[in-house]
């Protein structure tokens, strides 16, 4: 298996704690792992398949790729969205420092940046499993499909031994098997829509949300994280609505009540997205 070794620069400060603390619950079993501050996966590169391995190299503004097999150069592209290596923090910090709600959360995680995704078809079927569910409800639906649905992989880890199903190969599982890992029959075939819509070449696609049970939630978050789409804004997500104080006001006016706050942020809406989940997160840890 060809190896391949890259550095990737980035702007400091840069906050690879944060991302791999956001990462980590979210890590598919056996398709990816992080072990200590160490990033390693599965993954596809057109007909072929392989491994890597990403790490931030110690005093210096740069992360170290690995790349078992072909690809890298693919590879490297990828990489450097996943981890939003191109962000300027001082554009950042502009935008956002002077806020009162966010601007103290930036002040705290100064190298904030804005997680990707490897692979968009396995973004949207993790997104979907985790609609109306916490983060390890979603993170152990994702595990039995890539158990039932998955391909063995031969890795250098022992944490990663499996391939993420295709899109084309999930779009022909039965509706009642997806069911059986703990859905519900309706998002079974919420899975089945999506898997369907994401074989077609994409020129041939129809929007996002005409999908079945795919909405505004869904649509954005694919946005913010498959696309990597840094003015994208969630604004139904409950955890954002209780991080801005917003109460009682019922689904629809919550929702264009944080739409509305979310405007003075544009068109870095999405680096406060992540901002306001962390501040939620470290509110339950202490």
């Amino acid at each position: 298996m060809t190896l391949s070794v890259e550095t990737l620069p980035f702007v400091p400060p840069f906050d690879w704690k944060g991302l791999l603390s956001f990462f980590g619950p979210r890590a598919i079993p056996g398709v990816e792992a992080i072990e200590g501050d160490v990033l390693r996966r599965s993954f596809r590169s057109g007909s072929s398949s392989g491994c890597l391995e990403v790490k931030a190299i110690d005093g210096e503004s740069r992360l170290e790729l690995k790349v078992w097999g072909e690809g890298s150069s693919e590879i490297r592209a990828l990489a450097a969205r996943v981890f939003d290596l191109d962000a300027l923090p001082n554009e950042i910090k502009a935008k956002l420092g002077r806020d009162l709600t966010v601007g103290p959360l930036l002040q705290r995680w100064p190298g904030i940046r804005l997680p990707g995704a490897w692979d968009g078809f396995e973004m949207g079927v993790r997104a979907i499993l985790g609609q109306q569910v916490s983060v390890k409800a979603a993170h152990t639906l994702a595990g039995r499909i890539v158990a039932r649905f998955g391909h063995p992989y031969s890795s250098p880890f022992p944490s990663v031994t499996k391939l993420f199903p295709l899109a084309e190969e999930l779009a022909q599982v039965p509706i009642e098997d997806l069911a059986a890992v703990g859905i519900t029959r309706k998002r079974a075939e919420t899975l089945h829509h999506f898997a369907e819509w994401s074989r077609l070449k994409r020129e041939d696609r129809g929007p996002l949300l005409d999908l079945p049970g795919i909405g505004p939630w869904t649509e954005s978050y694919l946005r913010m994280r498959g696309s990597s789409d840094r003015n994208a804004f969630p604004a139904g997500d409950l955890g954002i609505q209780k991080a801005l104080g917003i109460q009682g006001l019922g689904p629809v006016k919550a929702t264009r009540e944080a739409e509305r706050i979310s405007t003075q942020w544009a068109p870095l809406r999405a680096y406060a997205v992540f901002l306001l989940w962390r501040s939620l997160s470290q509110e339950e840890e202490s």
